[in-house]
């Protein structure tokens, strides 16, 4: 590879970006527009860092690649492993998700740490530094993008080009200035609203083995709500809106609109829990996929990660786990290198279009399901393919061995589990006997379910 690789961002898309490119190149530079200081601190670049975010398992197995010690090292920071499946509650579309002993370990923490934690690991590298600046521009030469012009007029000179800027990047606009194509673009717009408070949760209030609960929007229900552990004691209490049936920003405004949700019990704790911020708003219109890795034609020495290519509902936690698959493709293109013909940018762009394209899938499949949701660039989601996943979402709610597969095919993105001929099977024995779902009381939480294995 080259000897220098700039990287748009210190997101976390950006700096596991810099995580990969380490390996490869002599030096990696991360021009970050806003001032970063040690410890956790929220950002004007990240206008959803005071939102709750959540790392797949697939997500935690990347990032272990490049910090093998992570699930210490935020433990230690005081973030607690939460089993989701046992001990947070969950209201599905189709009612109470079963609870047993799960397959799924989420470490809670709020963004600022988790981004503080990856930076800290990145910056012992001895060749990874940062330099302030907002990127304005690309340089090129011929067919080949050569650096970055920052809005002071500086150039910075480097052999790739990462831009991890997030959703609002200007790549597709620098495309058309060096005479290319912008890459084409996918949405799927709900219009989707969170209002989010921190607070701390007075001891007695969950029920012995809860530790939060959920009960999210879904088509026929524009309202939903959460209440989850983050990390020191805090939890994080939010509305979460589609169609543009946003959450409100006042702390009593948001408790009756949280008492809207699925169900009446998320309002129930949430009224008994202590404020300690202000209530944060985010928005955003629509889950949006741009096809960087369809350009038939495009610059070297230039690469596009993170919620530059691809940005979901928040609701599926997918971001953070598309920025771990980002460092991994960068890695492996760079070790790939000798082997594969392709030039780097397509090795790149395809090794990262294995976690986008079925992330994006499986996000927009279900919003584009709200009555009025516009979908722009692609066909609508076949209804026979929701069916089957209305049935599991049934079954789940007393059947663990099912929920382990819905579970694991979410967040472990292993699709092929839900195209096996027991599950099938298992649908079609509930659907020929005209099973209805009973653990479907949204005043009262689930037990749990003792198994002997899954």
């Amino acid at each position: 590879m080259g000897k220098h690789a700039i990287v748009i961002g210190a997101s976390i898309s950006g700096l596991l970006a810099a995580f990969g490119a380490a390996e490869g190149f002599e030096r990696v530079t991360i021009v970050e527009r806003d001032e970063l200081v040690d410890g956790p601190t929220l950002r004007k670049g990240v206008p959803q860092g005071r939102q709750p975010h959540a790392l797949l398992t697939i997500g935690r197995k990347m990032l272990a690649e490049f910090i093998p010690d992570l699930r210490q090292q935020l433990i230690g920071e005081g973030c607690p492993a939460i089993d989701e499946i046992l001990e947070v509650p969950y209201w599905s579309p189709e009612g109470w998700r079963v609870r047993y002993p799960g397959p799924v370990e989420t470490i809670a923490c709020r963004r600022p740490l988790f981004e503080w934690v990856v930076r800290r690991n990145l910056m012992v590298l001895p060749n990874v530094d940062f330099r302030f600046g907002a990127v304005e521009g690309l340089t090129a030469s011929g067919d080949t993008v050569t650096g970055v012009r920052l809005q002071d007029g500086s150039v910075i000179e480097g052999d790739l080009v990462v831009d991890a800027s997030g959703r609002g990047s200007k790549s597709p606009r620098w495309m058309e200035e060096l005479g290319y194509e912008a890459p084409k673009e996918v949405h799927v717009r709900a219009y989707q609203g969170y209002s989010t408070q921190q607070v701390r949760m007075p001891e007695g209030v969950l029920p012995e083995g809860v530790k939060g609960i959920a009960a999210m929007p879904h088509p026929g229900n524009t309202s939903g709500a959460f209440l989850f552990p983050a990390d020191n004691g805090v939890y994080m209490l939010m509305g979460a809106g589609m169609m543009k049936n946003y959450p409100p920003k006042d702390r009593e405004a948001l408790l009756d609109y949280i008492d809207t949700a699925p169900s009446p019990l998320v309002g129930q704790f949430a009224r008994q829990t202590e404020p300690i911020s202000d209530v944060v708003t985010y928005r955003v219109n629509s889950n949006q996929l741009r096809l960087w890795h369809r350009m038939e034609h495009r610059p070297e020495g230039f690469v596009v990660t993170g919620d530059a290519v691809a940005s979901y509902n928040p609701i599926y936690g997918q971001g953070m786990s598309q920025a771990a698959q980002g460092g991994i493709a960068m890695r492996d293109a760079i070790r790939n290198e000798s082997g594969d013909s392709r030039p780097f940018p397509v090795r790149f762009q395809e090794g990262l279009a294995k976690f986008t394209d079925l992330a994006f899938a499986q996000s927009a499949m279900a919003d584009a399901f709200y009555e009025g949701a516009e979908v722009e660039g692609m066909d609508p989601p076949d209804t026979s393919e929701m069916d089957f996943f209305t049935y599991l979402e049934q079954l789940s709610t007393e059947d663990p061995e099912v929920l382990d597969e819905l579970v694991r095919a979410t967040y472990s993105m292993e699709a092929e589990r839900l195209d096996n001929e027991e599950l099938k099977a298992k649908v079609q024995a509930w659907i020929d006997a005209g099973r209805t779902v009973t653990n479907n009381d949204p005043t009262r939480l689930p037990g749990v379910v003792q198994t002997a294995g899954v």
